[in-house]
C-alpha cells in the first residue's frame, strides 16, 4: 500500500499530522522545530541540534555549529552491549551503526526515532513539556532476540550556555562549572559569564542567570562533564573514549571542557521492554527550582503524561480549523504543517537551520502572528501590543529587536512601520476587538499612547517620506532587504510602499471615522487619490509597474534594464491594492505569467542579476537564481496567488499555489532536496544551476501566508467585520470542500458542493437551514455550531 506523497525518502501519515523517514541520507537535514513559547530545540532526522531559551543567538543552552553537510552536533544517547562491547547510538548520528530497521517520525510538537540494531529496538521520543523549560527524551528499548541482555545507556551534550559565539568557545567555557547530584540521577552545569553588562555598563561582569540540568529516571551508574575525558584526545563522537571504558570517568568542576553525561544500566530479559527517561533544561535562578523540575518531569509516568499534555497543547493552535478538500497536499498544510512551523519556529523557536534568529524582526513576526486568529487570537492581540512597543514617537520603529534585554537597529526601512496598522486590520476582521485600539503601549523614547495612535504616528512618518513625485522613498530597503542600496541618500522610491500604503490607507479610513478622526481621514483619502494617481504616471512602465527609481534616479525593474527588467511585488501588489485597472491589470497579469510564473512557482524578479550592482544593493550579489535574485521567494510568492485571485485567473492561482506547496515537491524530490512538510524561503529560480531547489527551510515567513491564501482566497472564507464571507476560487474539476473553523464565539462547518463545475460564484448560501440573500455568513455570538450549505455555480 503506498503513502501519501511517497518518495524515495520518507512519506506523510494517512491524515497528514506526521512525517514518517525511512533513511537517515535525505539530501539535507530534515528536521523538526519544537518549541513551547519560551524553551526551543531543533533535531534533524539523524538525532542532531541543540537546545535554547528566549533566543539561540543569545541564550543557547547546548552547542550547535551550522552544518548541514556533516550535520554532527547533537545531544545523544549511546547504547551498549556490556558483554560484547558492540555500541550504537538511538539516533543514527553520532555513531551510524548499521541498522536492521529505521524510521523517524516529525510530528506537532515531538520527534520520534525508531531503530532495530544488534537485536535491540529502540524508540526515542523528544519533545518539550508545555509549560516549562525542559526536554524529554522518552527511551524504550525492547529486547528482540531470546537471550538477556544487558546494556548501559549513556547521554552525551556539550553546554554552551549564553551568548553562542563558537569563536571565543575557549573563553567562554573557563566560566562553565559542573556539579552532579546521586540523590536526583542529575548534573547541573552554571556560568559565571553572560554578554550583558552589568548594571554599571561593565561587561563580562554577571552571571548567567540560569542552572542547565540533564537528569535521568533510573539509578546513575556513572556520569562525567568532561569532554575530554569522554571523547578522548583527537577523537570524536562517532567512537568516543567513554565506549571502550567500564564507567565514565566522573570528572565535574569548573577546569574542564562542560558536557553533561549520564550513564544507567538497563537489563532486559527476551522481549521485554523498558522505558528511560532523560531530561535537560535551564531553570531562570529567581524563579525556578531546578531540582523540583527534574524531580517533576524525570519519570517514566511524568513524561507519559508530559506527552499527552504536548498533544492538548498544540491542540489548541491547530484543531481550531480544519479543511477537507480534493487536494491531499492543501488539506496536510493548512491542518497542520503551516500552523505548527509558523508558531513552532518563526513565532516561539525563531531559529532554524539556515539561520539563527537573536530576536523578532519588526514586520516579520507581525505578519506571522496572523496565524494564531484561527487557533486562539489573544495570542495575536499579544503581539501587536508587544510591536507597537517597539516604535519611537516620530512613528518609525527598530527593524528588529532582541527579545532578551530589548535593543536593536532604527533604520529608514520604508515598510517596518506600516505592517502595524495592516495586521491590525486582519486582527479587527477576525475578532471585532476594537477595544484593543484604546491599549496604552509606551513609545521607546516616550510615554505611552493608545495602539491607535501608533499607528496613525506610523502613517504619518510614511506621509513624511515621499519624493517630490509623489511616490514613498525607498530608504534603507522596502520588503525587499536586498534592495539596501537603491535609496539611502533618501531620493529612490519604492513603487511597492506605494501600493502597500494605499491598501493600509483604505483599511484605516473608515477606522478614523469610528473613531472621529475625521480630519486624519480626510487626509488619508486625499493621499491616496494622490498615491494612485502618481503610481499610474510615473511607475507604468508600458506592460508592468516598475520596482523602484534608485537615489540617482535610474528606473529599476524595467524594460530598459537588461537585468532584473520585471520585479514580482510591484506587480501583484498592484493587483492586489487595486491600484491596476482595467486593460493595465490584464497586462500585468500576463506580464507577471509570462516572464516570471515557472516551474517551481512565481520568480520574484527576472532576469537574475550576473554582476554586481553597487547602487541597488546585495540582492545583485547573490549568484543568479538564489533567492532573492531571480529565485522564487517564496514569501512573495504566496501573494501571487492573492493577486490572480483578484484579477479573476482561479486556474492560474491554483497553479502558482501548486507549485509552491511543499508535498507536491516529492515527486522530483532530489531536485528539490528539502523538507516536503515545511515551506523553504526560496527556491532556486532558472539561471541557478541547482534549479527548482529549496533552501532555507522553517524560518521563513512563507508558511503563514501559504496558509492565508489558501484558506482565505482560494477556498474564500474570509473574516469581515460583520460576518464571514463565502466567496470560493477554486479548480473547476473540484466538486466541492468542507471548512470547520471558529470565529469570534461560535463553531461554523461550512459545506461547499460545485454541482457546476464553476471556478467561482455563489449561487445560494443556507445557514441552519435558512436561506440568505448574501455570501456572507452573520456573526453569532452564541457559542453554539452552525452548519452552513454553499453551493456554486451561477445565478439565473
Amino acid at each position: 500500500m503506498s503513502h501519501p506523497f511517497e518518495c524515495k525518502y520518507g512519506y506523510f501519515s494517512d491524515d497528514g499530522r506526521e512525517y514518517c523517514i525511512t533513511t537517515p541520507f535525505t539530501p539535507r537535514p530534515w528536521g523538526n522545530i519544537i518549541s513551547n513559547g519560551d524553551y526551543s530545540l531543533m533535531i534533524s532526522q539523524n538525532g542532531s541540534g541543540y537546545s535554547w531559551r528566549g533566543n539561540a543567538g543569545q541564550n543557547r543552552i547546548t552547542r550547535s555549529f551550522q552544518d548541514l553537510i556533516k550535520d554532527n552536533w547533537g545531544k545523544y544517547l549511546y547504547i551498549r552491549d556490556r558483554k560484547s562491547g558492540a555500541f550504537w547510538s538511538a539516533t543514527f548520528k553520532p555513531v551510524m551503526h548499521p541498522y536492521e530497521d529505521f524510521l523517524v517520525v516529525h510530528s506537532i510538537g515531538y520527534s520520534r526515532f525508531i531503530q532495530v540494531i544488534e537485536g535491540i529496538r529502540s524508540e526515542l521520543t523528544v519533545f518539550i513539556a508545555p509549560d516549562a523549560p525542559v526536554e524529554l527524551m522518552q527511551l524504550t528499548l525492547t529486547n528482540l532476540g531470546e537471550d538477556t541482555r544487558e546494556l548501559d545507556v549513556t547521554s552525551y551534550a556539550e553546554w554552551a550556555l549564553g551568548f553562542a559565539p563558537d569563536e571565543h568557545r575557549e573563553f567562554h567555557k573557563l566560566f562553565i562549572d559542573t556539579s552532579t547530584d546521586f540523590t536526583l540521577n542529575a548534573v547541573f552545569a552554571r556560568k559565571y559569564l553572560w554578554g550583558f553588562p552589568d548594571e554599571h555598563g561593565r561587561y563580562n561582569n554577571i552571571n548567567w542567570p540560569y542552572t542547565a540540568f540533564m537528569a535521568v529516571s533510573e539509578p546513575l551508574v556513572s556520569f562525567d562533564c568532561d569532554k575530554e575525558s569522554f571523547l578522548g584526545m583527537y577523537r570524536s563522537e562517532e567512537h568516543p573514549a567513554a565506549m571502550d571504558a567500564q564507567h565514565l570517568s566522573g570528572r565535574v568542576g569548573r577546569f574542564h571542557d562542560a558536557i553533561a553525561a549520564l550513564q544507567v544500566a538497563v537489563s532486559l530479559a527476551p522481549q521485554q521492554s523498558k522505558t528511560v527517561v532523560f531530561t535537560l533544561g535551564a531553570a531562570e535562578d529567581e524563579k525556578e527550582d531546578a531540582a523540583a523540575l527534574i524531580r517533576r518531569f524525570t519519570s517514566v509516568e511524568a513524561s507519559r503524561q508530559t506527552l499527552q499534555a504536548v498533544h492538548d497543547f498544540w491542540s489548541r493552535f491547530v484543531d481550531g480549523e480544519h479543511v477537507e478538500t480534493p487536494d491531499p497536499a492543501l488539506n496536510f498544510m493548512t491542518n497542520y504543517w503551516l500552523k505548527y512551523q509558523a508558531i513552532s519556529c518563526r513565532l516561539w523557536g525563531k531559529s532554524a537551520f539556515y539561520q539563527v534568529s537573536a530576536g523578532y524582526g519588526y514586520r516579520d513576526q507581525l505578519q506571522d502572528s496572523q496565524i494564531f486568529l484561527v487557533g486562539d487570537p489573544s495570542f495575536a492581540r499579544k503581539q501587536l501590543l508587544m510591536h507597537a512597543a517597539q516604535q519611537f514617537i516620530e512613528g518609525d520603529v527598530l527593524h528588529w529587536w532582541f527579545s532578551i534585554r530589548g535593543g536593536g537597529p532604527r533604520t529608514n526601512c520604508s515598510d517596518d512601520l506600516l505592517w502595524l496598522p495592516f495586521i491590525l486590520d486582519a486582527y479587527l476582521k477576525e475578532t471585532a476587538d476594537y477595544a484593543i485600539l484604546d491599549e496604552a503601549v509606551p513609545y521607546l523614547n516616550a510615554p505611552a499612547e493608545p495602539l491607535y495612535d501608533h499607528c496613525k504616528r506610523a502613517i504619518e512618518r510614511a506621509f513624511s517620506r515621499f519624493s517630490p513625485r509623489g511616490i514613498p522613498l525607498m530608504g534603507d530597503h522596502d520588503w525587499n532587504d536586498g534592495l539596501n542600496a537603491v535609496g539611502t541618500l533618501l531620493k529612490g522610491e519604492s513603487f511597492w510602499v506605494a501600493e502597500f500604503l494605499y491598501v493600509i490607507l483604505g483599511n484605516f479610513i473608515p477606522l478614523a471615522r469610528r473613531r472621529g478622526d475625521e480630519c486624519f481621514a480626510r487626509r488619508c483619502e486625499d493621499v491616496r487619490v494622490s498615491l494612485k494617481d502618481a503610481l499610474n504616471r510615473f511607475g507604468w512602465d508600458g506592460e508592468w509597474y516598475l520596482q523602484a527609481t534608485t537615489d540617482a534616479g535610474l528606473p529599476l525593474g524595467s524594460h530598459e534594464n537588461d537585468e532584473g527588467r520585471i520585479f514580482l511585488m510591484p506587480n501583484i501588489w498592484a493587483i492586489i491594492s487595486g491600484m491596476a485597472e482595467g486593460e493595465r491589470t490584464r497586462k500585468v497579469v500576463d506580464s507577471i505569467t509570462r516572464y516570471l510564473l515557472k516551474d517551481y512557482g512565481t520568480l520574484l524578479n527576472y532576469p537574475a542579476f550576473t554582476k554586481p550592482r553597487p547602487d541597488v544593493g546585495y540582492v545583485t550579489r547573490y549568484a543568479p537564481g538564489l533567492r532573492e535574485n531571480g529565485g522564487v521567494y517564496t514569501h512573495a510568492a504566496t501573494w501571487s496567488v492573492w493577486a490572480y485571485t483578484l484579477a479573476g485567473e482561479p486556474e492560474r492561482a491554483y497553479e502558482a499555489y501548486h507549485k509552491i506547496c511543499p508535498p507536491n515537491r516529492s515527486a522530483d524530490i532530489d531536485t528539490y532536496k528539502a523538507e516536503p512538510y515545511v515551506t523553504p524561503g526560496n527556491v532556486d529560480g532558472p539561471q541557478s544551476e541547482y534549479y527548482g531547489r529549496g533552501g532555507w527551510t522553517w524560518y521563513t515567513g512563507s508558511a503563514q501566508w501559504l496558509h492565508r491564501v489558501a484558506t482565505h482566497w482560494i477556498l474564500g472564507i474570509r473574516p469581515q467585520e460583520e460576518g464571514l464571507l463565502v466567496d470560493p476560487s477554486i479548480p473547476a474539476e473540484w466538486d466541492g470542500f468542507t471548512v470547520r473553523r471558529r470565529f469570534r464565539s461560535a463553531e461554523y462547518e461550512i459545506h461547499v458542493r460545485n454541482p457546476e463545475h464553476v471556478h467561482r460564484g455563489v449561487k445560494s448560501l443556507v445557514v441552519d437551514g435558512k436561506p440568505l440573500e448574501s455570501n456572507l455568513i452573520p456573526v453569532f455570538a452564541d457559542g453554539q455550531k452552525h452548519v452552513v450549505e454553499v453551493v456554486l455555480g451561477r445565478k439565473e
